[in-house]
């Protein structure tokens, strides 16, 4: 409900908002976006606020950026608050000249790569968190604090599991490579099917050439160019952990001391031997890319096959499995 200006009443009346899609041509391209307009209460025409009028343009105008790879207005304003930082600061974070951000805010549109980081950073407070550690010298020591106080409540909040999962593995181990951490979040997952039942994450699971891979976190978080010193320790590890139920963090921890240890190409390897990605790949020829599902029912089989195979007790002895792997590996190598 709203007040506007009615040309068939002549005066102010009250408005009733309605949303419907809106289509745009505009320079070749065909944009659909929603738009909401007033209905006189009087007589039923239009009559549409002012400010809900500006929200349409600015619709509009995220249409044209979201369709060009570009980020939204909403977004960039978004940003600053939900960390809790000053423009020229998260500028100086993301290592960007001290200006860029204001710029952006005040509705200069940025670059596509400027653009994704942005986008990269809404989606994923975890990617935020390893950025602001990479660049603490960035900020202040009470600037610091408080824009990872914020990170950490919206990673605990809003995160999916697969995001939580990470955060807690890379902090207690303080450094992991993108593969390593991909088949640490595999086991975890295969380790809670064969003791709880269900999975850990429900994220899409696809077997690529290098083994087992989420690809939306691996996207998202972009660890290809994480430096080990951003790793972040002690405090997210337990924030985040609370997270989790004590069953799942007695996987997390079995995952950690258990299958960590091992190197990315070693546990690349392990799965490689395993059923749920060969069976993932069973129409595609050793070392072509590829982006099948490895399916939920098939880790679940193999992860409860192992158990019974293995006599496991606590998720902990999935250890004697990746020893008799590794030797299983040793002797394949001997000529």
């Amino acid at each position: 409900m709203g007040k506007a200006f009615c040309e068939h009443c002549r005066e102010y009346v009250d408005v009733s908002l309605v949303t419907e899609k809106e289509v745009t041509e505009f320079e070749g391209m065909r944009y659909v976006y929603p738009v909401r307009y007033g209905v006189c209460q009087r007589c039923g025409g239009r009559a549409t606020p002012d400010e809900v009028q500006a929200e349409n343009q600015r619709s509009f105008l995220d249409a044209v950026r979201t369709e060009n790879g570009i980020v939204s207005q909403r977004t960039i304003e978004a940003i600053p608050e939900r960390y809790n930082i000053g423009k020229r600061p998260l500028s100086k974070v993301l290592g960007w000249g001290e200006q860029s951000y204001s710029r952006f805010i005040e509705g200069d549109i940025p670059s596509r790569e400027y653009s994704k980081t942005i986008s990269r950073i809404d989606r994923s407070p975890l990617a935020y968190l390893l950025i602001l550690h990479t660049n603490t010298r960035a900020l202040t020591d009470l600037a610091f604090r408080k824009s990872k106080e914020a990170a950490m409540r919206a990673l605990t909040s809003t995160s999916s599991a697969a995001e939580r999962a990470a955060a807690y593995i890379l902090a207690k181990t303080g450094s992991s490579s993108p593969l390593g951490l991909q088949k640490e979040l595999y086991y975890a997952n295969g380790l809670c099917e064969a003791f709880l039942g269900r999975p850990l994450v429900s994220e899409r699971c696809e077997a690529w050439t290098r083994g087992p891979v989420y690809p939306r976190l691996w996207e998202t978080l972009e660890l290809r160019s994480v430096r080990e010193e951003s790793m972040f320790g002690q405090e997210v590890a337990e924030a985040v952990g609370k997270t989790f139920s004590p069953e799942e963090r007695e996987v997390l921890e079995a995952v950690i001391s258990r299958i960590a240890c091992y190197s990315p190409f070693a546990l690349q390897d392990f799965t490689h031997r395993e059923a749920p990605w060969r069976e993932a790949r069973t129409d595609v020829p050793d070392g072509e890319p590829s982006t099948n599902e490895i399916s939920e029912e098939s880790v679940r089989r193999f992860f409860h096959a192992l158990k019974e195979r293995y006599r496991m007790q606590k998720p902990a002895d999935i250890g004697e499995y990746m020893q008799d792997m590794v030797k299983d590996l040793q002797g394949s190598r001997i000529p």
